[in-house]
């Protein structure tokens, strides 16, 4: 598994602090990398240099030895060594020798610059497994050369100079010479080239914090601008600086020319809303007029049916109970609206099985048109089953949409309604054989006060769509020209919380 590490987030610091931390930062830190890379660069130079020096006094020495090597005159061989260390002392700019020997082939000692340490006519004396393999291959050289790093001392250069005459060798000349001159001068130029820079650092410090308070200012300006527009208070801020033309200035004349625009348009809000509450009553006093007037049509035709036949027993017991739900059913509507308008709309769960009732009121809505009503309410599928509604809503769904189908078909039809439980949904389906609509009129069928109907107020549709959103359901239209519609409505389930005996009132109160 891999871990991802979250660096940790920075302390918040202000432009004030950051602008010239991040100037300090960035001069420092160019200024050290340059300065070490020339120190890098002057360093690889020098040490070639002493190289060279190296291995050009390792042939000078084997030179000036090769007759004394021959006469075996050790005593000049070791007036050419004390003189070698002397020289590379004495500030002439040649390499600062430390150690030399002048060998036979074998590796015996014939003068050293140390005779005590390292005796005539011993081998040198290694001390370690480098210093032996720095031994052999000294004695294997066949030319003049330094010898490879792998083997030298940390610190010094060792070159080798071999002795021949007449091809053969009679000895050789191994120098050793140090790089501590070097390492002091690359201390000394690091310490000036930190020193520099922490110089200009400071210098640039000064300059980034005269930098930021010229441009932090004007961006406090703004925001103490900013946030007196988010509390909502436009006043005084007309006086935020306009600093030169430079992008801080444009960004500040953008801000001025905003805030001119924001008191305009909210001087304008206010008189929107007050137009939009006086069309808000307006709407509502709609609304209650159109839901209202739907069972009052019923209540009509039942009045005109009891004025004709006023001794008809049976007549009076069907349509009395009509006429009492159409009032009870007026007074829970205005209540409901009442409700939503004042934001404390009270919710039960209203059984499904109210809707068995609806059939006669829809059918006294026919009256005596030629329509055909199929009524099918599946009362064993819908038993105990309940939606989350503010009663009686779920009659009033029913009731807009057949109302509608009624008024599409003038001249009769066919109108039908099912009733199911689909899953964890209650499906509601209005059919009918109308002109049916085409997409242009189903984009727009939910909007208030749109209808294609000479007469139509428009809202019936638009009502019973914030019916089913409030409920948590859907509603959805099939239709062509020429094939009716179809209204599908789906409202959740929920368990019931209503009493059997309460359900005959949620019932009478529709």
């Amino acid at each position: 598994m891999i871990m991802i590490r979250k660096w940790p987030k920075l302390p918040s610091m202000s432009l004030m602090t950051k602008v010239p931390l991040m100037i300090t930062l960035v001069v420092f830190a160019s200024t050290l990398i340059i300065g070490l890379l020339v120190i890098e660069r002057d360093w690889n130079r020098q040490r070639t240099i002493l190289e060279a020096q190296t291995l050009t006094l390792a042939r000078a020495t084997a030179a000036a030895g090769k007759a004394h090597i021959v006469n075996t005159d050790v005593w000049a061989l070791y007036r050419i060594l004390r003189q070698l260390g002397e020289r590379g002392t004495d500030g002439a700019g040649l390499a600062p020798v430390v150690e030399a020997a002048f060998l036979r082939p074998d590796g015996t000692i014939l003068a050293h610059t140390d005779p005590r340490a390292h005796p005539v006519g011993l081998k040198l004396a290694t001390q370690s497994e480098a210093g032996a393999e720095r031994l052999a291959q000294a004695i294997g050289s066949e030319a003049a050369r330094l010898l490879p790093e792998d083997v030298r001392t940390e610190g010094f250069i060792d070159a080798v100079a071999p002795i021949t005459i007449d091809g053969v060798k009679v000895g050789l000349v191994l120098l050793r010479s140090s790089t501590a001159g070097l390492i002091a001068q690359l201390r000394t130029d690091a310490i000036v080239v930190i020193a520099f820079s922490v110089g200009l650092a400071m210098v640039m410090s000064l300059f980034g914090t005269w930098l930021s308070r010229r441009m932090v200012r004007p961006l406090q300006n703004l925001a103490d601008g900013i946030d007196a527009v988010a509390r909502g208070d436009l006043s005084g801020i007309r006086n935020v600086q306009r600093p030169g033309r430079d992008e801080i200035g444009q960004v500040t004349r953008q801000f001025n020319r905003m805030v001119e625009e924001l008191a305009e348009k909210k001087r304008l809000e206010r008189e929107l809303a007050a137009s939009e509450r006086l069309a808000g009553l307006g709407r509502f006093a709609a609304g209650l007029a159109h839901e209202v007037n739907n069972p009052i049509g019923g209540m009509m035709n039942c009045v005109q049916m009891l004025s004709r036949r006023p001794d008809d027993a049976e007549l009076v017991r069907k349509y009395v109970p009509l006429l009492d739900n159409g009032l009870r059913s007026i007074s829970a509507t205005i209540q409901a609206l009442l409700g939503e308008l004042r934001g404390n709309e009270k919710r039960t769960s209203c059984k499904a099985g109210c809707l068995i009732s609806l059939e006669e009121m829809v059918r006294s809505e026919i009256g005596d048109r030629q329509i055909r009503l199929d009524w099918v309410v599946d009362t064993a599928d819908l038993s105990g089953l309940a939606v989350n509604c503010t009663c009686p809503h779920i009659q009033q769904i029913v009731v807009n949409l057949t109302r509608n189908a009624i008024a599409v078909m003038p001249d009769g039809g066919r109108l039908s309604f099912t009733s199911r439980k689909v899953g964890e949904v209650l499906e509601l389906v209005i059919g009918d054989t109308g002109p049916g609509m085409d997409d242009k009129t189903m984009e727009r069928l939910f909007e208030p006060f749109y209808s294609t109907r000479p007469g139509g107020s428009g809202l019936g549709l638009w009502i019973t769509y914030r019916i089913v959103e409030r409920m948590g359901g859907s509603i959805r239209v099939e239709s062509r020209p020429g094939t009716g519609a179809r209204f599908v409505v789906t409202l959740p389930l929920v368990a019931a919380r209503v009493r059997d005996g309460d359900e005959g009132e949620n019932i009478r109160a529709a």
